[in-house]
């Protein structure tokens, strides 16, 4: 889980102070667990599940002021260690390890030296992160095998669809486990559903992203049967909308307790938008036979009903907007803070 989802973009003060609460909590985590060094692993997509975990909990997670990185920093507050951030750090941890497996088996020349190295080097932290997953149930046997499997399904004549089927399966593990740490039994299957549509659509779009990388390399892509882009699009674009379509559904239909529109912000329109860099790029399409995904648009704001040429001075909006310097529109844009935990028309945040 590296680096697909965006951190969310958000007006309201307070939804983005949670964010860094569990991000930074994590960092935190990660440091206490398994070393300093372990800081350096903390991604917004493991940030995510640790928020998605605190989202489905009875209790909302308890904070404590404390700094990130720089001890001499001003303390703030960032989720206290808990088991959503234990397991989540578990897994970022295991997530190295799959990374180096997979460049050992996959790299050439210095690189694959450096992956064997970083696998003896890493090996303690990832045996406790193993332990730890153990302790919490975790199909840790199961998960590997798929990974571990991965070679054997990709070939010239396997399918975008066979290929990610591994990835398909261990993030459905993933996200699905949640459920047993959160003690939230009822989820498990709706977000089984989201962690498989989640994995498809990361391995698809690591696949188109390094296309032209693999091809210099020789290594195997799903997507070298294609070489021209068009043809790449026409592969790739129906099942990424699908998925997109399908994580959509799932998530309308989770039981979570807090901060929906926040893990919204984060995965619906992270997931947009990274669907929407394979709709658009040097794309010449006309405009009716574009995806309807291309068309879509972000909740609409008050930022979106303000005429800031005419004066307005911002109370239009519900959580105390006030007017600061920017490019929005005649040249200024609203910062909402503080929101008032109830709900914020700038940015649909329910913190």
């Amino acid at each position: 889980m590296f680096g697909h989802l965006p951190g969310p973009t958000m007006c309201c003060q307070k939804a983005a102070s949670l964010y860094r609460a569990h991000f930074c909590g994590l960092g935190t985590s990660l440091h206490r667990h398994y070393g300093a060094w372990a800081r350096w692993l903390v991604n917004r997509d493991s940030a995510f599940l640790a928020l998605l975990g605190s989202a489905l909990a009875k209790a909302p997670p308890e904070l404590c002021q404390t700094t990130c990185c720089n001890k001499f920093a001003t303390p703030r507050d960032l989720v206290a260690d808990n088991p959503v951030l234990q397991y989540a750090a578990a897994i970022t941890v295991c997530g190295l390890s799959t990374k180096l497996d997979d460049d050992a088996q996959d790299e050439h020349g210095w690189r694959r030296h450096a992956a064997r190295l970083g696998s003896k080097a890493f090996d303690t932290p990832i045996g406790d992160a193993l332990g730890l997953l153990h302790a919490m149930r975790f199909p840790v046997q199961e998960v590997r095998a798929w990974m571990a499997g991965q070679a054997d399904i990709e070939h010239s004549s396997a399918s975008l669809l066979e290929c990610a089927a591994p990835t398909r399966a261990a993030y459905g593990e993933i996200v699905g486990h949640l459920a047993h740490v959160s003690d939230a039994p009822e989820a498990k299957p709706l977000l089984h559903q989201l962690g498989e549509n989640l994995g498809f659509l990361i391995y698809a779009q690591d696949a188109w992203d390094d296309w032209a990388r693999d091809k210099r390399r020789g290594q195997f892509n799903p997507l070298h049967a294609f070489p021209d882009l068009s043809g790449r699009r026409a592969a790739l674009l129906p099942a990424l909308e699908q998925a997109l379509a399908n994580l959509r559904r799932v998530f309308d239909a989770l039981p979570l307790r807090r901060n929906r529109d926040l893990l919204h912000a984060v995965l619906i329109s992270g997931a947009e938008q990274r669907v929407n860099q394979v709709a658009e790029e040097k794309d010449k399409r006309p405009k009716h036979l574009q995806s309807p995904i291309e068309n879509t648009r972000r909740k609409s704001s008050c930022c979106d009903k303000c005429d800031w040429c005419n004066g307005c001075d911002g109370n239009c909006c519900d959580c105390l907007c006030h007017c600061r310097p920017g490019t929005s529109g005649c040249g200024n844009i609203i910062d909402c803070n503080p929101c008032d935990g109830d709900g914020c028309g700038c940015c649909g945040c329910d913190c």
